[in-house]
């Protein structure tokens, strides 16, 4: 049964979303009508043959067909196009954030310089995704009408003409466990940007104020940075296990018990890692009590209590957040 579920599965995840269920019946059923009652593995391999590449099959399921390129590689391009695309879109946000934090220097305000990064990420990811689509379209053209591969047969993302042993290779994943591609490059990009921020917090989180006019400009950092930096190996540790868990969801591709338990995991970590930090005393820049103390006309512990509350009222919602995050995540791993 694996194999006719593979093969359904391969045929209509190229298909609209509103017609896959539609598409997926009418198909089990032509399969199990070209079946004997007691059938062999082995005839399911003849009657798969005898349907075909799935990529074909759901090709011929399309009301359009396919323009952008040869039939022969078009899988195989999509593919190629799929594996390439998010990590181009990831390696462009990651240099250009870290290049923007490392070399801020204070002199223009942290809302101009996130204006003007997140214009310069924009064009550059446009420029980038052009010149991906671009090259490898080429590539796929010059392969198809060279003809590199030597069958007729519409060639796979392995390279080769399909044959039912590719199924083997299918990993059939229901919508509600899918974990996308899109969420996993996200958390690669947040695990950069906060990991960045916090070897730069000195100069980039602060009390800033317009001086002369010119601007918002940083008069005093928020943070100690050598407390902050006390705490660097449970930092570093902690990114690496947010990676490690980026590429395991990555590789999985849905929601599996085991991937909750690593993430309920990776969870706890992150909490205590933040707890023990916010708790510490000396964490909040000695000048800023003072400085807001005279700027509100309030006193120094009214100041304190304040911060004190504010640090309390976001570990709470980081609690709230990761335990819905928790459950959220195993619901969809016990869904079917």
């Amino acid at each position: 049964m694996h194999l006719i579920e593979a093969y359904v599965y391969e045929v209509t995840r190229r298909l609209p979303e509103k017609t896959r269920d539609d598409i997926a019946l009418e198909l089990r059923s032509t399969i199990e009508d070209m079946l004997s009652e007691n059938f062999a593995e082995y005839e399911v391999r003849e009657v798969l043959l005898k349907l075909g590449d799935p990529a074909q099959l759901a090709a011929s399921y399309r009301d359009t067909p396919m323009h952008l390129i040869g039939p022969k590689v078009y899988d195989a391009y999509m593919y190629t196009m799929k594996m390439i695309i998010p990590w181009a879109i990831l390696i462009t946000i990651l240099v250009h954030v870290v290049e923007a934090i490392v070399l801020f220097s204070g002199e223009e305000s942290v809302l101009s310089v996130v204006i003007k990064s997140f214009g310069i990420i924009i064009g550059n990811l446009i420029h980038v995704l052009i010149q991906t689509f671009f090259w490898v379209t080429i590539v796929f053209i010059f392969i198809e009408r060279v003809g590199l591969s030597k069958s007729d047969l519409p060639m796979t993302k392995y390279g080769s003409a399909w044959t039912p042993d590719d199924l083997k290779h299918v990993m059939v994943v229901s919508k509600k466990r899918a974990i996308s591609r899109g969420e996993v490059i996200f958390g690669f990009v947040w695990t950069a940007i906060w990991l960045v921020f916090y070897f730069n917090a000195d100069h980039l989180a602060g009390v800033y104020r317009s001086i002369d006019g010119v601007g918002l400009q940083m008069v005093m950092p928020a943070f100690n940075q050598e407390v902050l930096m006390s705490y660097w190996p449970l930092i570093v540790l902690l990114a690496l296990f947010e990676i490690g868990v980026g590429l395991y969801k990555w590789i999985e591709r849905q929601w599996t018990m085991k991937l909750v338990t690593i993430n309920a995991v990776r969870n706890v970590f992150s909490s205590i890692v933040l707890l023990v930090m916010v708790t510490n005393p000396a964490l909040i820049h000695d000048a800023v009590i003072p400085y807001m103390a005279s700027l509100l006309e309030i006193s120094n512990s009214s100041v304190h209590n304040f911060l004190e509350w504010a640090v309390w009222t976001v570990f709470v919602v980081v609690i709230v957040t990761t335990v819905l995050e928790t459950y959220d995540s195993y619901r969809k791993a016990k869904s079917r």
